[in-house]
């Protein structure tokens, strides 16, 4: 067979024929090739290699189902290799049509068949009920994720020791940056880069070093794996190599590759920018510019949204925008946003465990599981970070590694309570920190030390009430109660008061 004409599939994230579940709708048809749905299908093809790969789509392929129509971009992927993926949404038969101006590629058509999702597929998450989200499969998804800025590029030793952190811990999505970072405690320089070249102002934003995606796209699949959501952030200021000020046309470009190269894994949200302001040379215009030109580029609709420095937040009410995530330690105004907005609140920043000097990064345990709880009680949600002094300066939200702090185990003990609460609290208004949901009270004391305690119930059913130790991670029977519920508190700090109506 000529190589030019050659092409094969590889299947990432799909499971074998003979492992996939039969039924009525998403049945395995032994005469395609079965994908599971939101699992990812990958066309693989050998051919010359253009002159210029990047700046245009090389191929592009049409799939179609019962009037659906998904316009899908391929890549380069270096060594004469084209790819192109796609994640089916719905079962049965997706035929494709290729598009390409390599002759071996143009006009390939072909089929697939979606069957039903293995158990830990649950398709991607979308925003759900205004301010919460769901995945696409139905279950309700919360939010309880962690910060790695710069993970993906530390080495396999140190990156394979983050994964296994992650496997032994709650956290479900991770916040992770594209481009090298350059910062206090992340200053080693990476291997491989993003562009060809080696050196400030030495960079081609032409040519892509094929072997720096390889390696995200392959942490990106083990977060999958694991459950955990990819928070891919598009841009940052912590620059020291030009990835920062490529220019508009340069980032457009960057945008489509690397929309093109993850959008068919399922677990991926995106992050336009961390400290959106900080970045030089890009005003509000911009950011909406390539926000709409990421969901021009995207077929699928993942989730987006833009965090901000300590200067202000973005006009989140833009329609690119998903969600709010934000940057801030006092977490009381979070219903004010909410209402302002009319999106989830997530609170992707509220500063770090740990001891570095730093306002930012020494918070104290207790005062990051209060934000936590706090954000919570108000409605939203909150992100997890850890920097603790390390003599290698291996510190966790920028390198991975180890976990040291006291705050995961109680954030997984929170993230426990939260799950049994249904789609999503609405927080009320007012000082005290009071969530409501159909049925179900939850009531955080945060600092006070109480030892009388009353609360009127919405109505007149019965409801069991526990009390939490938030930070002992303790819940303690304390009866059914109707109307009224009235208790003796032990003068404490950091209870909560939780009401389920029986």
């Amino acid at each position: 067979m000529n190589k030019l004409s050659y092409f094969f599939i590889l299947l990432i994230g799909c499971i074998a024929c003979q492992d996939a579940t039969i039924n009525s709708e998403g049945e395995v048809l032994p005469d395609y090739t079965n994908v599971e749905k939101w699992g990812l299908f990958e066309l693989s093809f050998e051919a010359e290699e253009l002159e210029d790969p990047y700046s245009t789509p090389p191929l592009r392929g049409i799939f179609t189902q019962n009037g659906e129509r998904k316009v899908v971009n391929g890549f380069y992927d270096g060594d004469g290799v084209y790819k192109l993926r796609f994640m089916p949404t719905s079962f049965g038969i997706w035929e494709y049509q290729l598009a390409s101006e390599l002759d071996s590629i143009d006009g390939i058509v072909g089929a697939l068949n979606c069957t039903a999702p293995s158990e830990n597929n649950k398709g991607m998450v979308q925003v759900h009920d205004t301010y919460h989200f769901q995945y696409k499969e139905g279950e309700n998804y919360f939010p309880f994720g962690t910060t790695l800025y710069a993970w993906f590029w530390q080495g396999d030793d140190l990156e394979d020791e983050t994964v296994q952190t992650l496997r032994e811990n709650e956290f479900n999505k991770v916040r992770m940056l594209v481009f090298p970072k350059n910062y206090p405690y992340v200053q080693n320089m990476p291997q491989e880069f993003p562009f060809e070249g080696n050196t400030p102002g030495n960079f081609d934003f032409n040519e892509v070093n094929y072997e720096y995606f390889q390696d995200l796209e392959k942490r990106i699949e083990q977060l999958m794996e694991l459950g955990i959501e990819a928070d891919v952030i598009l841009f940052h200021p912590y620059d020291y190599w030009g990835f920062s000020s490529m220019g508009m046309e340069a980032n457009k470009k960057y945008i489509q590759y690397l929309v093109a190269r993850l959008a068919a894994y399922r677990n991926v949200w995106w992050s336009m920018a961390n400290e959106y302001q900080l970045v030089e040379n890009l005003d509000d215009a911009e950011w909406n510019e390539l926000g709409r030109y990421v969901a021009e580029q995207d077929p699928y609709g993942h989730l987006n949204s833009i965090h901000n420095a300590n200067g202000g937040f973005f006009d989140f009410t833009q329609p690119w925008i998903t969600h709010a995530s934000i940057q801030v330690q006092d977490l009381d105004p979070l219903i004010d946003w909410k209402q302002q907005y009319n999106k989830p609140i997530v609170a992707d920043e509220v500063g770090y465990e740990g001891n570095i000097p730093y306002k930012w990064g020494n918070l104290s345990a207790e005062e990051l599981i209060f934000r936590f709880w706090v954000g919570t009680a108000r409605g939203g949600y909150v992100s997890h970070g850890e920097t603790f002094q390390h003599p290698n300066n291996v510190l966790w939200w920028a390198k991975g590694g180890q976990l040291y702090g006291e705050a995961p185990d109680r954030i997984a003990f929170l993230k426990e309570i939260v799950k049994n609460y249904g789609k999503g609290l609405q927080g009320k208004a007012g000082e005290d920190y009071i969530a409501e949901g159909e049925g179900y009270v939850l009531h955080y004391l945060g600092k006070a030390n109480m030892q009388d305690y009353s609360y009127d119930l919405p109505d007149n059913s019965t409801y069991q009430v526990d009390i939490i130790d938030t930070w002992n991670m303790t819940i303690e029977n304390a009866g059914d109660f109707q109307g009224n519920v009235s208790l003796q508190l032990p003068n404490k700090p950091y209870l909560a008061i939780r009401m389920q109506r029986k």
